[in-house]
């Protein structure tokens, strides 16, 4: 029996850094019996090991280590020599053959079951190994009977789809999905149970003709694993306010759209560092993108104002006490408890997924300070990109969750210039 699998070799007899610089290659790892003494042994191929590296069964296995079987990876360690083979490929294949492997060691195989001889062992051929990448560019590409469940990194470009085939919404190895180019309009909900997906491209596509209830897709699975969002040129009239469940976003492009307002929740995004919105029509930003620490932000080609009153002694009137669903809202998105369909009542989701956010971070509701005035961009951003006639301030339309808050952001602006 042979696998093929990603094997990393490590000499045991090795200073203990030295296996931080060994990387696991595509290898074929086979299980064979000698015909005459009955001997079974490992036989190893990799692109660098043509001939195969042969490791003696019997009596010379110190451990098996299968504490992360069922995520495709075991450890083979054996006595002569002092070498680990740590092995990840498909967690069923793995599961056969360390099932054929632990019955050759207890002497359990009959002589129909194993009659390969290790001089016989060959590398398995490059065309059988289980597909990890396809990019599809043209229709003809299209598979018909359907996606390698294998499948890690999906390209579908150009081929003007109007939906995401269902075939996708299985394959839950998929780390990268990108769609760009076609006329999808909205995104099935199912794909939020794609537990490692990482990043998602579905530029120039036409989800700004889906209504709000067509962005239900996004939370599930995608709120711990997704890191990179591209929403670019869908003539999106509309970001929704559940973006901010994206915990893990770290790139968001809203680029090319028909944008006038961002989601008072995008400052909730924590992990965020590039975002880019040019080619839109926005003309103020929400105040939470104060709490953004940005290593890139492009807001070129849109429409802001440049004449935002500082609204100097100006202080409101004593805010009223916060009911208790709005400070049980408040302790729920603080802590980021998810609240997945069904969970809650709807009426309650909707009340979390419209929250507005203070420039502290904090959610508010009905209770809150409302103001705008002028930020400036480097503030918040390593790098800014503008257009040429604009500047690197934007008004931002602020909540303020407290007076204390309110009077903490005027004391910190006293010290940046205000433009008129």
């Amino acid at each position: 029996m042979k696998i093929a699998c990603n094997i990393c070799v490590v000499n045991r007899s090795l200073p203990n850094l030295a296996h931080l610089k060994k990387k696991h290659v595509k290898s074929t790892l086979a299980l064979c019996r000698h015909p005459k003494n009955k001997e079974y042994c490992l036989m190893l191929f990799s692109g660098h090991n043509k001939n195969g590296t042969k490791y003696p069964v019997n009596q010379n296995i110190k451990h098996v280590l299968t504490k992360f079987i069922h995520e495709g990876k075991c450890t083979i360690q054996i006595k002569n020599p002092e070498h680990d083979l740590y092995i990840q490929g498909d967690a069923i294949q793995i599961k056969g053959f360390l099932h054929l492997f632990k019955r050759a060691l207890e002497g359990k195989i009959s002589d129909k079951e194993l009659t390969c001889s290790s001089m016989a062992v060959t590398p398995i051929k490059a065309k059988d190994i289980a597909q990890t990448k396809l990019i599809i560019s043209r229709r003809s590409e299209y598979p018909i009977k359907g996606f390698p469940r294998t499948l890690e990194v999906l390209y579908v470009n150009n081929i003007d789809r109007c939906a995401l085939d269902k075939g996708i919404l299985q394959l839950f190895k998929l780390r990268v999905l990108n769609l760009s180019g076609n006329l999808i309009e909205y995104l099935p909900n199912e794909i939020n149970k794609l537990a490692c997906l990482k990043e998602l491209n579905v530029s120039r596509n036409c989800l700004g003709k889906a209504s709000l209830s067509r962005w239900s897709w996004i939370g599930g699975e995608l709120c711990k694993s997704l890191v990179l969002l591209d929403l670019s040129r869908n003539e999106l009239g509309f970001v929704p306010d559940q973006i901010a469940k994206l915990h893990s976003l770290t790139t968001l492009h809203l680029n090319d759209n028909h944008l006038t307002t961002l989601p008072t929740s995008i400052g909730s995004l924590r992990h965020l560092k590039v975002f880019s919105a040019a080619y839109n029509r926005l003309t103020i930003l929400p105040g939470s993108v104060k709490m953004l620490r940005l290593q890139s932000i492009d807001l070129s080609n849109n429409r802001f104002e440049q004449n935002v009153p500082n609204g100097a002694g100006i202080f409101p009137r004593p805010l009223p006490a916060c009911s208790l669903k709005e400070y049980a809202g408040k302790k729920v998105l603080w802590a980021r408890i998810p609240f997945p369909p069904g969970s809650i009542p709807t009426t309650l989701i909707d009340f979390l997924d419209h929250a507005k956010y203070c420039v502290c971070g904090k959610a508010c509701f009905g209770v809150f300070v409302r103001h705008s005035h002028n930020l400036l961009l480097s503030t918040i951003s390593e790098m800014v990109s503008t257009s040429a006639d604009e500047t690197v301030y934007v008004p931002i339309d602020c909540h303020f969750c407290s007076l204390k808050c309110f009077s903490s952001a005027f004391h910190k602006r006293s010290r940046y210039p205000i433009v008129r």
